[in-house]
Protein backbone atom coordinates (compact mmCIF):
# COMPACT_ATOMS: atom_id res chain seq x y z
CA UNK A 1 0.00 0.00 0.00
CA UNK A 2 1.38 3.41 -1.01
CA UNK A 3 2.31 5.78 1.80
CA UNK A 4 0.09 8.86 2.08
CA UNK A 5 2.72 11.59 1.78
CA UNK A 6 0.11 14.22 2.62
CA UNK A 7 0.25 13.07 6.26
CA UNK A 8 4.01 13.64 6.47
CA UNK A 9 4.90 17.01 8.09
CA UNK A 10 7.70 17.60 5.58
CA UNK A 11 5.15 17.73 2.75
CA UNK A 12 2.48 19.76 4.57
CA UNK A 13 0.70 22.26 2.32
CA UNK A 14 1.81 20.60 -0.90
CA UNK A 15 -0.76 20.24 -3.67
CA UNK A 16 -2.34 16.79 -3.91
CA UNK A 17 -1.38 16.45 -7.56
CA UNK A 18 2.31 17.03 -6.81
CA UNK A 19 2.22 14.53 -3.93
CA UNK A 20 0.51 11.89 -6.05
CA UNK A 21 3.15 12.31 -8.74
CA UNK A 22 5.93 11.87 -6.17
CA UNK A 23 4.19 8.91 -4.50
CA UNK A 24 3.90 7.13 -7.85
CA UNK A 25 7.67 7.32 -8.26
CA UNK A 26 8.41 6.14 -4.71
CA UNK A 27 9.22 2.54 -3.89
CA UNK A 28 7.13 1.38 -0.93
CA UNK A 29 8.78 -1.29 1.19
CA UNK A 30 7.83 -3.37 4.22
CA UNK A 31 10.96 -4.12 6.25
CA UNK A 32 11.25 -6.60 9.14
CA UNK A 33 12.87 -5.73 12.45
CA UNK A 34 16.67 -5.66 12.26
CA UNK A 35 16.88 -4.70 8.59
CA UNK A 36 19.96 -2.59 7.81
CA UNK A 37 18.56 0.10 5.52
CA UNK A 38 21.62 2.33 5.24
CA UNK A 39 25.22 1.44 5.97
CA UNK A 40 27.72 4.14 6.87
CA UNK A 41 29.95 4.78 3.86
CA UNK A 42 27.38 3.75 1.26
CA UNK A 43 26.89 5.91 -1.81
CA UNK A 44 23.62 7.79 -1.20
CA UNK A 45 20.81 7.63 -3.74
CA UNK A 46 17.49 7.95 -1.89
CA UNK A 47 15.41 9.67 0.77
CA UNK A 48 13.40 7.45 3.14
CA UNK A 49 10.01 8.43 4.56
CA UNK A 50 8.66 6.38 7.48
CA UNK A 51 5.02 5.33 7.34
CA UNK A 52 5.09 2.87 10.25
CA UNK A 53 7.61 1.46 12.72
CA UNK A 54 10.79 2.93 14.15
CA UNK A 55 14.41 3.09 13.01
CA UNK A 56 17.70 3.81 14.73
CA UNK A 57 20.37 6.11 13.30
CA UNK A 58 23.82 5.27 14.63
CA UNK A 59 27.58 5.28 14.13
CA UNK A 60 29.93 2.32 14.40
CA UNK A 61 32.90 3.34 16.53
CA UNK A 62 35.79 0.92 17.04
CA UNK A 63 36.68 2.50 20.37
CA UNK A 64 33.30 3.29 21.91
CA UNK A 65 31.14 0.77 20.06
CA UNK A 66 27.76 1.81 18.73
CA UNK A 67 26.87 5.49 19.11
CA UNK A 68 23.14 6.15 18.70
CA UNK A 69 22.42 9.51 17.09
CA UNK A 70 18.63 9.34 16.93
CA UNK A 71 15.54 7.20 16.68
CA UNK A 72 12.84 8.08 14.17
CA UNK A 73 9.23 7.01 13.77
CA UNK A 74 6.12 7.48 11.62
CA UNK A 75 5.94 10.81 9.83
CA UNK A 76 9.69 11.36 9.97
CA UNK A 77 12.32 10.86 7.30
CA UNK A 78 16.03 10.09 6.98
CA UNK A 79 18.68 9.94 4.30
CA UNK A 80 18.33 13.63 3.41
CA UNK A 81 22.13 14.00 3.44
CA UNK A 82 22.12 12.32 0.03
CA UNK A 83 21.67 15.79 -1.45
CA UNK A 84 25.40 16.57 -1.11
CA UNK A 85 26.58 13.44 -3.01
CA UNK A 86 28.97 12.38 -0.22
CA UNK A 87 29.01 8.85 1.29
CA UNK A 88 26.50 8.09 4.02
CA UNK A 89 27.71 9.45 7.37
CA UNK A 90 25.67 7.06 9.55
CA UNK A 91 23.91 3.71 9.49
CA UNK A 92 20.17 3.11 9.90
CA UNK A 93 18.47 -0.09 11.06
CA UNK A 94 14.84 -0.92 11.81
CA UNK A 95 13.97 -1.34 15.50
CA UNK A 96 10.70 -3.06 14.60
CA UNK A 97 8.76 -4.01 11.50
CA UNK A 98 8.53 -0.85 9.42
CA UNK A 99 7.01 0.61 6.28
CA UNK A 100 9.01 3.16 4.32
CA UNK A 101 8.67 5.02 1.05
CA UNK A 102 11.96 5.24 -0.83
CA UNK A 103 12.30 8.32 -3.03
CA UNK A 104 15.18 8.40 -5.48
CA UNK A 105 17.45 11.44 -5.31
CA UNK A 106 16.73 12.59 -8.87
CA UNK A 107 12.97 12.42 -8.29
CA UNK A 108 13.23 14.24 -4.97
CA UNK A 109 15.42 17.01 -6.40
CA UNK A 110 12.93 17.55 -9.24
CA UNK A 111 10.14 17.69 -6.67
CA UNK A 112 11.99 20.27 -4.52
CA UNK A 113 12.58 22.53 -7.51
CA UNK A 114 8.83 22.85 -7.92
CA UNK A 115 7.96 22.98 -4.21
CA UNK A 116 9.98 25.75 -2.53
CA UNK A 117 8.02 25.46 0.74
CA UNK A 118 9.17 21.85 1.13
CA UNK A 119 12.74 22.83 0.26
CA UNK A 120 12.64 25.56 2.92
CA UNK A 121 11.27 23.13 5.51
CA UNK A 122 14.04 20.67 4.67
CA UNK A 123 16.68 23.40 5.02
CA UNK A 124 15.29 24.35 8.42
CA UNK A 125 15.45 20.73 9.56
CA UNK A 126 19.06 20.48 8.40
CA UNK A 127 19.96 23.70 10.22
CA UNK A 128 18.29 22.41 13.38
CA UNK A 129 20.26 19.18 13.09
CA UNK A 130 23.52 21.05 12.60
CA UNK A 131 22.82 23.35 15.53
CA UNK A 132 22.11 20.38 17.77
CA UNK A 133 25.42 18.78 16.83
CA UNK A 134 27.24 22.04 17.52
CA UNK A 135 25.66 22.33 20.96
CA UNK A 136 26.57 18.73 21.77
CA UNK A 137 30.19 19.35 20.74
CA UNK A 138 30.36 22.56 22.77
CA UNK A 139 28.90 20.92 25.88
CA UNK A 140 31.26 17.97 25.59
CA UNK A 141 34.26 20.29 25.20
CA UNK A 142 33.12 22.40 28.16
CA UNK A 143 32.78 19.33 30.38
CA UNK A 144 36.23 18.06 29.43
CA UNK A 145 37.78 21.47 30.14
CA UNK A 146 36.03 21.69 33.50
CA UNK A 147 37.27 18.22 34.44
CA UNK A 148 40.85 19.14 33.41
CA UNK A 149 40.78 22.25 35.58
CA UNK A 150 39.33 20.26 38.45
CA UNK A 151 42.18 17.73 38.32
CA UNK A 152 44.75 20.52 38.12
CA UNK A 153 43.21 22.15 41.19
CA UNK A 154 43.35 18.90 43.12
CA UNK A 155 46.97 18.29 42.16
CA UNK A 156 47.92 21.85 43.17
CA UNK A 157 46.53 21.45 46.69
CA UNK A 158 48.97 20.82 49.53
CA UNK A 159 47.81 18.05 51.83
CA UNK A 160 49.09 17.93 55.40
CA UNK A 161 48.49 14.38 56.58
CA UNK A 162 48.15 10.81 55.33
CA UNK A 163 44.33 10.58 55.66
CA UNK A 164 43.92 13.58 53.39
CA UNK A 165 46.33 12.07 50.87
CA UNK A 166 44.24 8.92 50.80
CA UNK A 167 41.03 10.88 50.38
CA UNK A 168 42.61 12.82 47.51
CA UNK A 169 43.55 9.57 45.74
CA UNK A 170 40.06 8.16 46.23
CA UNK A 171 38.47 11.38 44.99
CA UNK A 172 40.64 11.45 41.89
CA UNK A 173 39.93 7.81 41.09
CA UNK A 174 36.22 8.35 41.62
CA UNK A 175 36.17 11.20 39.14
CA UNK A 176 38.19 9.25 36.58
CA UNK A 177 35.92 6.22 36.83
CA UNK A 178 32.84 8.43 36.64
CA UNK A 179 34.03 10.08 33.43
CA UNK A 180 34.93 6.73 31.87
CA UNK A 181 31.53 5.26 32.68
CA UNK A 182 29.66 8.28 31.36
CA UNK A 183 31.77 8.27 28.21
CA UNK A 184 30.99 4.59 27.69
CA UNK A 185 27.29 5.43 27.91
CA UNK A 186 27.74 8.25 25.37
CA UNK A 187 26.37 10.68 27.96
CA UNK A 188 27.79 13.94 26.63
CA UNK A 189 25.91 16.40 28.77
CA UNK A 190 27.46 15.69 32.15
CA UNK A 191 28.96 19.12 32.98
CA UNK A 192 26.26 19.76 35.60
CA UNK A 193 27.02 16.39 37.18
CA UNK A 194 30.73 17.23 37.26
CA UNK A 195 29.96 20.51 38.98
CA UNK A 196 27.98 18.66 41.67
CA UNK A 197 30.81 16.16 42.15
CA UNK A 198 33.28 19.03 42.24
CA UNK A 199 31.46 20.74 45.10
CA UNK A 200 31.01 17.52 47.07
CA UNK A 201 34.53 16.13 46.74
CA UNK A 202 36.35 19.40 47.36
CA UNK A 203 34.75 19.57 50.81
CA UNK A 204 37.12 16.73 51.75
CA UNK A 205 39.97 19.23 51.85
CA UNK A 206 38.21 21.98 53.77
Amino acid sequence: MALDLGKIPLFAGTADEALRALAEKADNRVLPKGTLIIHEGDIPDSLYVIGAGRVKVYLDDRKDGEIVLATKGPGEYFGEMMLDDNPRSASVVTLEDAEVAVVRRADFVDFLLGQPQVALRLIRDLIRLGRGMNLRTRDETSAKEQFRRYIEELEARKVEDEPKVRRWVVAKRLMLVTVLVLAALNFYFFDVFLEMMNLNILTVFR
